[in-house]
């Protein structure tokens, strides 16, 4: 593939993602009690990119600079190779980089062809700055799904130990 056909695929989003993107954030977790408005100049700001089947997206140990939102396809995520979930349509996963510039616990790798849009940790700041109150409720949110998270791993921990 010449580099010129390399990046048009990776730059040239496909017609009407944003709408598509925007719907999508509206039915996650993530953007609970946000606004449509808020949520569309959000998006207008994110990254969209796709990637074939067998393309790594992510790697464990990488510096994290944002999550990302499955338009379309669907991905893998592995740990030291051993599968251990799969993202769909709608799916958002590397939220934690949102919060925190820490290491990726995963690698993520494209199974089908898929479009994804990446939402970065400086989209959200820029947005912080702009519309404080919007995404003051995002942040209340990924708290929330975070601290989740930590219940559930706490849990399943607990268990491990009381066999």
């Amino acid at each position: 593939m010449s580099s010129e056909a390399i990046w048009m695929r990776l730059f040239r989003p496909k017609v009407g993602w944003v709408e598509d993107a925007c719907s999508l954030c509206e039915k996650n977790t993530l953007f609970d009690k946000v606004n449509r408005k808020s949520i569309r100049w959000l998006v207008t700001r994110m990254h969209p990119r796709s990637y074939r089947v067998g393309e790594p997206i992510l790697d464990m140990g990488n510096s994290g600079a944002g999550a990302v939102l499955v338009l379309s396809g669907e991905v893998a995520v592995r740990i030291n190779g051993a599968e251990i979930q799969r993202m769909h349509r709608g799916d958002l996963f590397g939220e934690v980089a949102l919060a925190a510039d820490l290491p990726r616990t995963a690698d993520i790798v494209a199974i089908e062809d898929c479009e994804l849009v990446f939402f970065l940790r400086s989209d959200l700041q820029e947005w912080l700055a702009i519309m404080p109150k919007e995404a003051a409720r995002l942040l209340q949110n990924l708290s929330k799904m975070l601290a989740q998270r930590l219940m559930e791993k706490n849990k399943l921990i607990s268990r491990q130990q009381d066999r």
